[in-house]
């Protein structure tokens, strides 16, 4: 351990005459040096072990082993110790190999004590340039690890921060569309899991593939964010569960039932113009009759509402309703289904119109419009790439760009599965009742035979038992 270079500063003599040895301590003293003596290198070394010394003069050649020898044994106990080496055989050769192996300087007897004085001041001159510099060696590492440490921590700080606004993202999400809520998260959970069962495939087509950490977190990012374009979507589209919602359906069953009404007041108009007496038994059968066409037209509305498959029974029940009118308080015959409506109840599947289905398919570009406003660095550039094509299928037909097998990112792909999935076998939405798991992989298996999905990917998904992540097996069996 160095110390400061303060008086009285430490300084060995190593020689094994005593004469020589106790004029070098005693001239030391002098100038003020705290000045020890050893006669040997053995005594020299119990001396280092115990104290340090800047600087040490030692001869050259002393019995029971060389001053090189000694140097060379006390920089191993105190590196910092500078050696300088006394001889009287002095040869140019000698002091260039005394200074390859260790020594600082080199000084020939018989010498003056101004050569003592001399090599004695650049040996401490050194030392102290040496400490200045060791010290600031640390100042400077010192700096820089706190400096590091600010750095990492603005760094933990921008995360956090990036993370909260990820986590608000999807809650802005999910508060457009409540009955999606989760979604996102358990897609990135699902679709992160899928990746790193790939990574853990060893063959197949996609064996040779390996997702870094950075990667990963890269995908986590897309499948949080894959929705965030519904934000852009009205929505009374987003959570729409039948194909006629609302006042506008309350209206139109509002019509029929007036319908019925005019239909039973101009039988007992017709009735009474033609003379007939008050007859309690043919009213009620008029009513019955009335009522009874009322709610076969009632059923017919309530059945081709549903966004289910379109039943070929109901589908021709609507053409009765196609014509029928009812009197407007104006006076005029009115239709009471407009051929927009009876277009609507007509769709084979589902409640969206072919507008309200562009409409719900342009939530992936505005997730690439918005995704791509931030400014995705390193590892997270892709992020809106890989979100963007999510929707997109193997066979060209999917959205938004009918993007091919070979067009489509993996990661996009991996995602896909996991997308569908939980689309399919989720709590119920309004549109649709929650499929079982065992159902949903036996739907994604029929979508990788219509090449949608990527058969490789859905396998490991199945094999992996990825799905577990989200329906674990005491769950499911509950």
């Amino acid at each position: 351990m160095a110390v400061p270079l303060t008086p009285p500063i430490p300084i060995l003599i190593v020689d094994d005459e005593p004469d020589l040895r106790t004029l070098m301590v005693e001239a030391l003293a002098d100038q003020g040096y705290a000045a020890e003596g050893a006669e040997g290198g053995h005594q020299a070394l119990e001396r280092v072990h115990h104290q340090h010394f800047p600087v040490i003069f030692t001869d050259l050649n002393m019995p029971g082993g060389s001053g090189l020898e000694l140097l060379r044994a006390v920089h191993e106990v105190d590196p910092k110790a500078m050696g300088i080496l006394m001889t009287g055989y002095a040869t140019t050769e000698a002091a260039i190999q005394a200074l390859k192996r260790g020594a600082y300087d080199f000084i020939q007897k018989p010498f003056k004590l101004a050569e003592i004085e001399a090599a004695l001041d650049r040996a401490l001159e050194r030392y102290r340039l040496v400490q200045e510099n060791e010290e600031y060696q640390k100042n400077l590492e010192r700096m820089v690890e706190a400096r590091t440490q600010e750095i990492l921590g603005l760094k933990n700080d921008i995360e956090s921060l990036f993370e909260g606004f990820v986590k608000a993202s999807v809650t802005a999400i999910e508060s457009r569309d409540p009955s999606t809520s989760g979604h996102s998260n358990r897609v990135a959970e699902l679709t992160v899991g899928l990746a790193e069962a790939i990574n853990r495939t060893p063959n197949g087509p996609y064996g040779t593939l390996s997702f870094s950490d950075a990667q990963l977190r890269e995908l986590r990012y897309a499948s949080l964010l894959h929705d965030f374009g519904k934000v852009g979507v009205r929505e009374q589209v987003l959570v729409k569960a039948k194909k006629i919602e609302g006042d506008h359906l309350e209206g139109i069953l509002q019509r029929l039932h007036q319908r019925a009404m005019e239909a039973i007041q101009h039988h007992l108009a017709e009735a009474w113009r033609q003379g007939r007496p008050f007859d309690p038994a043919w009213l009620d059968h008029v009513l019955a009759q009335q009522q009874a066409e009322t709610r076969r037209l009632f059923d017919i509305i309530q059945r081709s509402n549903e966004p289910t498959v379109l039943p070929q029974d109901v589908a021709e029940g609507l053409e009765r309703l196609e014509g029928l009118t009812y009197q407007h308080w104006s006076g005029d015959q009115h239709p009471v289904l407009e051929r927009a409506d009876l277009e609507i109840l007509r769709i084979r599947k589902g409640s969206l119109s072919a507008q309200e289905r562009e409409e719900i398919e342009s939530h992936v570009t505005h997730t690439y419009r918005f995704l791509s406003q931030i400014p995705w660095r390193g590892p997270l550039a892709r992020v809106p790439d890989i979100a963007y094509a999510h929707h997109e299928r193997l066979n060209g037909r999917g959205y938004p760009r009918q993007l091919t097998d070979a067009e489509i990112p993996t990661e996009s792909k991996i995602m896909a599965v996991p997308d569908v999935f939980d689309a399919l076998s989720a709590a119920d939405r309004p549109y649709k009742a929650a499929v079982s798991v065992e159902r949903s992989l036996e739907i994604l298996e029929q979508e990788v035979e219509s090449d949608l999905l990527d058969g490789e990917i859905l396998r490991i998904f199945i094999e992996a038992r990825i799905y577990e992540r989200v329906h674990p097996p005491a769950r499911r069996g509950a």
